[in-house]
């Protein structure tokens, strides 16, 4: 502990303001020996049909409740799931209307706090309710309602963003999000004075090399971009992203942001960025954009809220036999303090990433639980570690 205290105030002698640490991690040897078991479960809906849109990354679990909530964009209709009991407790029909409505634009995302407050995420506004379902605030994410920093021109603060588990900010990517625009880095707003702070991270000159575009004659175009994940750690957070092995940790106490690297022995560390990055057909922007999708990809980090541990997925194609067109799966675990302590090449596969969209991933009483769509129902992949010295 006392050398991380003073690795802490060696970073906070050197920045006055938030700033960019670079930090080589060496994987230490362990002496821990580490099993699982993994299975599957589905969730009864009670003649009830749940909502799979987007892989239920609408959704939030809730760790002090042990519960999921599930929201239907398009009708304010939320599902309470008992992830113990593995059933659909109740359903709650939330405003689309009116003076208690939770849709301005569309609907994106739904926080259950500790404190009993929910908030729903639309775009570039936030809606903040009480128990009741009435309104308490909105919290709209730009310069003219926040005070504080200021967003440069033609930047904006992308609302898909997390909220803290007690409801006191939230964090969300700010930059320009047209094509061949820039993310610059990462907007903390603080609900209570309404108030923006903007840290800078460099990530986006690597990542955008992993960007493959296809131009249409009409002169439309589309992207196959890396997924970029926000993970919160009470009032810190952690930035990584699918296509490299890093990860970005703003420190709030001494507004820094340390930048660590780290190596895996089963699978690459990054994304090898050799496939064509403008491209005008269709069929090949699939057969490259399907080349990206068998390298190495990372999944985000989540928080098992008792044990302070760090689980992330990774797979990358079964380089010993790649005509067979399998891959490598593996769980990483780091601690409190983000050093990786264990990497583990899985049995089984897991569900990582789908096509545009992490799925629903969170840690329940231990458990790493992995959303997958069973047949048209909700389901989980559910993998249960064990730590031995």
């Amino acid at each position: 502990m006392s050398k991380y205290l003073t690795f802490l105030f060696l970073i906070a002698m050197m920045s006055c303001s938030a700033k960019e640490e670079k930090e080589e991690v060496v994987v230490p040897k362990s002496d821990i020996e580490f099993s699982y078991t993994i299975d599957t479960i589905r969730i009864d809906g009670g003649g009830t049909k749940h909502y799979l849109g987007m892989n239920l990354t609408m959704a939030d679990y809730s760790a002090q409740e042990g519960l999921l909530y599930n929201l239907e964009p398009e009708t304010g209709r939320v599902e309470v799931i008992d992830v113990e009991k593995q059933k659909l407790l109740r359903l709650i029909q939330y405003d689309m209307r009116g003076p208690n409505s939770i849709k301005e634009y569309y609907p994106s995302g739904i926080k259950k706090t500790i404190l009993g407050e929910t908030f729903f995420r639309d775009f570039y506004v936030i809606h903040r309710m009480d128990s009741a379902r009435k309104k308490i605030d909105t919290y709209k994410l730009d310069n003219s309602s926040l005070k504080g920093d200021r967003l440069p021109y033609e930047t904006n603060i992308d609302g898909s963003g997390e909220i803290a588990a007690d409801g006191s900010y939230y964090v969300g990517l700010y930059g320009n999000f047209k094509p061949k625009g820039e993310i610059l880095g990462v907007a903390k707003v603080r609900f209570s004075d309404k108030s923006m702070k903007l840290i800078p991270i460099d990530f986006w000159d690597q990542l955008k090399e992993y960007t493959i575009t296809v131009n249409y004659d009409i002169g439309r175009r589309s992207s196959s971009t890396e997924m970029k994940f926000l993970t919160l750690n009470g009032p810190d957070f952690i930035l990584s992203t699918s296509a490299s092995n890093e990860l970005w940790y703003y420190i709030s106490e001494i507004d820094s942001v340390v930048h660590r690297s780290y190596h895996s022995t089963i699978t690459s560390d990054k994304k090898s960025g050799e496939y064509r990055k403008e491209v005008t057909t269709h069929a090949t922007f699939e057969y490259w954009s399907q080349r990206k999708n068998q390298e190495v990809t990372f999944g985000p980090l989540v928080k098992d809220p008792d044990s302070q541990l760090f689980y992330r997925y990774s797979r990358e194609l079964d380089k010993s036999n790649p005509e067979s067109a399998s891959y490598v799966y593996v769980l990483t675990v780091f601690n409190e303090k983000l050093d990786q302590i264990h990497e583990e090449k899985l049995r089984s596969r897991i569900s990582i990433l789908g096509k545009y969209f992490a799925g629903k991933t969170f840690v329940h009483k231990g458990m790493i639980y992995s959303y997958i769509n069973l047949n048209d129902e909700m389901a989980f992949v559910r993998l249960k570690p064990d730590f031995s010295k």
